[in-house]
Formats: structure tokens, sequence, C-alpha cells
């Protein structure tokens, strides 16, 4: 009686074993379609004129590639004809865009727009805060 209890018991543990198994596979399935539908979505040009303390604006240019890759393109409105022109890679996490080599970063938000967050990674807040924004271009 005791034998065919333990018995019964591997074989329980057995088929639990194997059920968690298989949902964690559908689990990271599932994480890794999300992320081809969330990489889809933000790949594209996104654009707009962030505030300046000493000219018009910045006009900014973001683009975001499928591969990772991106191209950051800003211009100092009436002040300088010379465009600066940054190239790396990116990454997205908990819905934050990090650029390679930039210092600032970007929150996904509604309706295809970028906001710009502070140095520390926070949300700026304030007056000109809804001038901190990057909308995607349509294509």
């Amino acid at each position: 009686m005791k034998r065919l209890f333990i018995i019964l018991c591997c074989i329980l543990f057995v088929f639990v074993a194997c059920d968690n198994q298989r949902k964690g596979a559908e689990a990271v399935k599932d994480k890794q379609d999300h992320q081809s539908a969330t990489l889809y979505e933000l790949s594209g040009a996104y654009s707009g004129v962030m505030p300046c303390a000493d000219c018009d604006g910045i006009e900014t240019v973001l683009k975001l590639n499928q591969n990772f890759s991106y191209s950051y393109t800003s211009k100092y409105l009436n002040k300088s004809d010379e465009v600066f022109v940054k190239d790396g890679k990116w990454k997205f996490e908990n819905n934050v865009i990090t650029l390679e080599g930039v210092d600032y970063k970007f929150k996904l938000g509604e309706k295809a727009k970028l906001w710009q967050l502070d140095l520390s990674g926070n949300e700026i807040v304030g007056e000109l805060a809804e001038n901190y924004k990057l909308e995607k271009l349509t294509q």
C-alpha cells in the first residue's frame, strides 16, 4: 500500500511538472509575440519641436528601425544651420525607449507619441511639459 502511494505521488509529480513546463513555454511565446507587435508599432519616424532656452526651438526627428538602430537629428531653429545627427542602438523596456549615446529617454504615450523624460528618467512637468513630445509621422 505504501509502495502504491509513492508510485502514485511520483506519477502525479511528473504530470504537474510537464504541465508547468508547457505553460512556461506558452508564456515565453506570448511575450515574444507581444515584443514583435510592439517593435512593429514603435518603429518609424517621430518629429517635433522641443523647447530651447536661447533659440526658437529644437527641430527634432527620431527614426527607430526594426533592427534596433536609430537616427536622431536635431537643428536649433533661427540660431544655426548646423544639423546634429546621432546614430546608435535603442532598446525598449518598461514602456521607455533608451537611445545608446543620448542622455535622455523617451516614454511611449498614447496615440503614437513619445514623451521626452528628464535626465533622471522622470516625466517632465510644468508649463512646457506638453512641448516635450515627438509625434509619429504617417508613412
